[in-house]
């Protein structure tokens, strides 16, 4: 009985301490974790459940004439708020001109860096540098440089590329040119190191397989190394995608939406409309949270439909 006693409890025993070994590295997980998880909670939850809440109100930021108004904030968006949508348009044109250009110059420069050449550590800190500049610097930067008597238009004159000097932010095209172009230099080094990482992964020896097949330089890197680095390149695209379209404060710092807010994305105009300390202190914050909501679901819409035509990337290797 004694022996057979013994042989029932050990198991019992040892299955206890298991238990109690994996519930103190659960509670070390959530404690290590409890300051983003409160951070969330604090700073994305409740703001999204308080927009959800004054979306249905009129409110102006005192309590006392706040006023109930059902679906009317949202019915104004869609029949009579040309302004709103002609945000998400701007937000689409800054896309289409930032991404291919931020993402080519960081996968040339990625293709440089990947070659073992003197320096090659120096260069990699050196394009990333930008990334760690504050936006408002960044923006006070290329304000000076693109101003009609600033550095770039004294160049172009000196060069005899233009006869006289250019009001970059007194016109749409040119104050987008210049956001682009700004908005990529900041960026465009966090995407080399992610480039450098994808093609750090990649085996040699497929290399030197396609080498001795005559299959060197574009056709490699076509049929090598984009291949192989398609899943780690569907996250870039999309965390490039979604830094993008959530542009808002490289426009604030750098236009503020000028000339007359058509420079805007819908970020950006959202936070200048309706952002205490940004907006007029009589401003329906009620109608911004419901464009808040409508901007969040056409957000998801955008990447429900990337993930849906970039599914195939994820199972090429």
């Amino acid at each position: 009985m004694t022996e057979k006693g013994l042989t029932l409890k050990r198991p019992r025993i040892a299955k206890g301490l298991c238990s109690s070994r994996r519930s103190r590295r659960t509670l070390q997980c959530y404690l290590v974790l409890s300051t983003q998880i409160i951070g969330l909670a604090v700073f994305s939850f409740y703001p999204m459940l308080w927009a959800a809440q004054k979306a249905f109100y009129y409110y102006d930021g005192i309590p006392s004439k706040t006023v109930f108004t059902g679906l009317e904030n949202f019915i104004k968006i869609f029949t009579a708020d040309t302004g709103y949508w002609k945000t998400w348009i701007n937000t689409f044109i800054f896309a289409i001109g930032k991404m291919p250009l931020e993402l080519t110059l960081a996968m040339l420069i990625a293709l440089c860096l990947k070659r073992k050449l003197p320096g090659t550590g120096f260069f990699r800190s050196m394009y990333y540098m930008p990334a760690v500049i504050a936006t408002a610097i960044t923006g006070l930067m290329f304000t000076n440089m693109f101003d009609y008597f600033g550095f770039i238009n004294a160049w172009l004159m000196k060069l005899g590329i233009i006869s006289e000097g250019i009001s970059w932010f007194s016109e749409t095209k040119t104050a987008m040119i210049v956001l682009v172009l700004g908005s990529t230099w900041s960026t465009f080094g966090t995407n080399v190191l992610y480039f450098l990482a994808a093609m750090s992964n990649i085996p040699k020896d497929l290399y030197e397989s396609a080498s001795l097949d005559g299959a060197t330089g574009i056709k490699a890197f076509r049929h090598i190394t984009l291949p192989m680095m398609a899943p780690v390149l569907q996250t870039i695209l999309l965390l490039s995608l979604n830094g993008t379209i959530h542009t808002s404060d490289w426009i604030l710092v750098t236009t503020n939406g000028a000339p007359a807010g058509s420079t805007h994305t819908v970020m950006s105009y959202l936070t200048a409309t309706f952002a205490p300390g940004f907006a007029q202190s009589t401003v329906n914050i009620g109608y911004g949270a419901a464009q808040s909501i409508i901007t969040s679901v056409g957000m998801v819409i955008i990447a429900l439909i990337y993930a849906r035509l970039t599914k195939k990337m994820s199972s090429l290797y």
